[in-house]
């Protein structure tokens, strides 16, 4: 929610006449909007008095904004998280992320990046079966005394967990353009 952007809509203002009613620059008033950061000083004195409101009034706006962030940010991370439970439990890797999504995907950016994470789960869990069933084929012909079953198992565990702990630094650092693979199930 971008809050000058969508008070001023709300008061029918173009980014030029809230300029010139406020005194302000119009580049300020699109740098207010585009970074959606909170007004300081005398811009925000200044839009506060066009729009008809206390200072501390559009101050609390955008604290809001900043607290819905940061709870959508955790929900995400809970989500990718939440892969982590295949080690205990079949499939674990796409029913837990799956019922956390489906309870936070009111908000557009955990949907889409709930999809993201879900989706890739759904790929690699499909990848690793097919690849458990290829196993005592290729094992058979390549390693004749062997089974490899386990290590490959080994394998795509670890490099699961390298992918959820990976996608997790990007969260972290506010990198949401995670796990993009064309094919979609959901």
């Amino acid at each position: 929610m971008i809050v000058i952007k969508n008070i001023r809509e709300q008061f029918g203002h173009t980014q030029a006449e809230l300029a010139k009613q406020t005194g302000l620059s119009l580049r300020t008033i699109q740098r207010l909007e585009s970074s959606n950061k909170e007004p300081k000083g005398h811009s925000l004195v200044v839009l506060s008095e066009v729009f008809n409101m206390v200072p501390s009034d559009l101050q609390n706006q955008f604290k809001s904004v900043q607290q819905t962030k940061a709870a959508e940010k955790t929900s995400i991370q809970f989500i990718n998280l939440s892969v982590l439970s295949f080690l205990g439990i079949p499939f674990g890797n796409i029913i837990l992320p799956l019922v956390l999504w489906r309870q936070q995907r009111k908000s557009k950016h955990i949907d889409e990046t709930g999809r993201r994470i879900i989706n890739f789960q759904i790929i690699f869990s499909a990848v690793l079966s097919i690849l458990l069933c290829l196993t005592p084929f290729i094992g058979r012909t390549f390693f004749s005394d062997t089974s490899i079953i386990l290590y490959v198992l080994f394998v795509a565990y670890a490099i699961n967990i390298g992918i959820v702990c990976y996608t997790a630094l990007k969260l972290r650092r506010n990198n949401f353009n995670v796990l993009n693979i064309p094919l979609r199930f959901i």
